[in-house]
């Protein structure tokens, strides 16, 4: 889903700046710009969109990813912890393995010397058992020589029987270690596992936020066109005072007073300030007046219409030369109501208020300039 969104994002990018380069070349022509330049509109509103949308996912995958990489973490220490177990538990079968061989070849060895003796007195070979007896001399001797050759097989079966103990002990001992090994060894594949799946997510959620900045740094580019588009309105309005019908305009002193073009609250003032959108500390070039879409924009003061079309930043946009070098522009609107050339009165509608171009809602944007730069249209 966001391979696609990206895709859709550079296709944006792309005719953004496609469509700048046809603006640049469609301002020499005195041909209104709306209709080359109102497809725009769609586009650069999409932009705007997709940027809020790349950030507000870039938070929410920056959370994401900060929770994946504690579990990462955690995963990590539970590993190596389990991985101390799997040693000493290994460490310790091993030992008890050891220990079993050493006691079943004692067992072994008890076992056949034990037998020997049994055979050797019954088939007579063993002449130290059968020298033990036959050798007495009177009874007395008899007797206690074959209590003392009943004490030796006692002693051997004995021995026998506690060393058979022994390995039993032992032998459970290695079963129950054999599985605790099992067991930790499962549990230690378990958590190779989960921490792979997890460190996958978090890959994945840093290349999300890798492509996300990528996505931004393109849309942050097709921005900066669109920042540009307030001096192409310094060198349009320049250009246009050049001509002999603007350098008659500027002859003529502007004497009378300027007028908002609608009444409502300003939302924001002309000076610097943290851009709502790009989130740049810069000049605001005018003053926002709240007011909702279609609300009728009135010339300030009486002028020619110099500039009647769209422009990327400002939208649907209109620019009054009032004479000596004073202009005033009226950006963001949904509807134009005049055209180059026309002149209009004082309060005259000119435009309806709307929420084009660079926006973050419907209102006025309303500038001042002498001489093509912004000023304090507060100052007079």
């Amino acid at each position: 889903m966001l391979d696609i969104q990206r895709r859709s994002m550079l296709a944006l990018v792309l005719a953004i700046v496609i469509s700048l380069q046809v603006c640049a070349i469609a301002a020499k022509k005195p041909v209104p710009l709306n209709t080359k330049l109102g497809q725009v509109n769609k586009k650069i509103k999409e932009v705007r969109y997709r940027i809020r949308l790349n950030e507000s996912q870039k938070k929410t995958v920056l959370g994401q990813l900060a929770i994946v990489e504690e579990r990462l973490d955690d995963a990590q220490h539970r590993l190596n912890t389990n991985n101390i177990k799997l040693f000493d538990a290994r460490h310790d079968l091993q030992l008890t393995t050891q220990r079993l061989e050493k006691t079943t070849k004692r067992l072994n060895r008890r076992q056949d010397l034990l037998s020997r003796r049994i055979v050797d007195i019954y088939q007579g070979e063993d002449l130290n058992y059968v020298d033990v007896v036959l050798g007495a001399t009177n009874m007395w001797t008899f007797l206690s020589r074959s209590y003392y050759l009943q004490q030796i097989l006692k002693s051997d079966t004995t021995l026998i029987s506690q060393i058979r103990q022994l390995k039993s002990s032992i032998e459970a001992d290695k079963e129950r270690q054999a599985q605790r090994v099992a067991q930790i060894s499962s549990l230690q594949t378990k958590l190779i596992s989960e921490r792979n799946q997890i460190s996958s997510l978090a890959d994945s959620k840093q290349q999300q936020i890798d492509r996300i900045q990528k996505d931004n740094r393109l849309m942050e580019q097709a921005l900066a066109e669109l920042e540009a588009e307030s001096q192409a309105i310094e060198d349009q309005i320049r250009r246009i005072q050049q001509t002999p019908a603007g350098r008659q305009r500027a002859a003529k002193a502007f004497t009378g007073g300027l007028i908002y073009p609608v009444s409502g609250r300003i939302t924001s003032t002309f000076g610097y300030r943290v851009h709502p959108i790009t989130k740049v500390y810069k000049l605001h070039t005018g003053v926002d007046i709240a007011c909702p879409t279609g609300t009728p924009i009135r010339a300030a003061a009486a002028g020619t219409v110099i500039i009647a079309n769209w422009m990327p930043a400002y939208g649907y946009s209109v620019v009054l030369d009032h004479g000596g070098g004073v202009q005033t522009l009226y950006g963001h609107n949904s509807k134009l109501c005049v055209s180059v050339g026309q002149n209009v009165k004082q309060g005259e509608t000119i435009a309806k208020a709307g929420s084009t171009g660079y926006s973050t809602g419907p209102h006025c944007h309303f500038e001042k300039r002498v001489n093509g730069r912004p000023v304090n249209p507060g100052g007079g």
